[in-house]
């Protein structure tokens, strides 16, 4: 059995977040593909995004959040 991955994109650091934010989550893609996820959550931070790794079936954290304004991380996933 494969795991679906969910990458989020959001404006803001989910981290810092004050009660309930509206209209942070920008864009997300699902895959079972861990290359894909790695391919999409780099897209995402070049284009400015704060990106979150979930699983799809559990909503589980994998991984994040990344910052855009750091280094791309050299590990993801």
């Amino acid at each position: 059995m494969s795991i679906e991955f969910r990458i989020e994109a959001s404006t803001t650091n989910p981290e810092t977040r004050q009660g309930f934010e509206r209209d942070n989550l920008q864009d997300y893609e699902t895959t079972t593909a861990r290359e894909e996820v790695r391919q999409q959550t780099i897209r995402f931070l070049r284009r400015g995004y704060w990106v979150e790794i979930y699983n799809n079936g559990t909503n589980e954290l994998f991984a994040g959040p990344y910052d855009p304004d750091q280094p791309e991380p050299a590990f993801i996933l």
